[in-house]
């Protein structure tokens, strides 16, 4: 019995995989920013980011890192839809929590 081997992915959406990639990677470490400033906050009594804005952070961080991965391991249509959407995980956390 012969094994086919695994299909490499192409450089077509490697600058994308990339991108979405770091961008996984910053929205981890967004998350765990949050979580920090919301325990020094609460341990000085002073106002933090709030639940609202760690929950978000914490289940975008997630939800990121769960998409590079399919990202990563897939050669077809789902590496460039999983990327894609990490790129819309990203901005929606930035626009929602940032920049409005």
């Amino acid at each position: 019995m012969e094994v086919e081997a695994a299909k490499r992915q192409s450089r077509t959406y490697g600058i994308l995989r990339a991108v979405s990639g770091v961008l996984a990677v910053g929205l981890v470490l967004l998350a765990l920013g949050n979580i920090g400033v919301q325990f020094y906050a609460n341990s000085r009594d002073l106002p933090g980011p709030g639940t609202l804005s760690v929950v978000a952070h914490v289940v975008a961080a997630v939800v990121a890192v769960g998409l590079q991965i399919v990202a990563d391991r897939y050669a077809d249509w789902r590496a460039p839809v999983s990327s894609f959407a990490v790129l819309v995980a990203a901005g929606l956390t930035l626009w929602f929590f940032w920049w409005a």
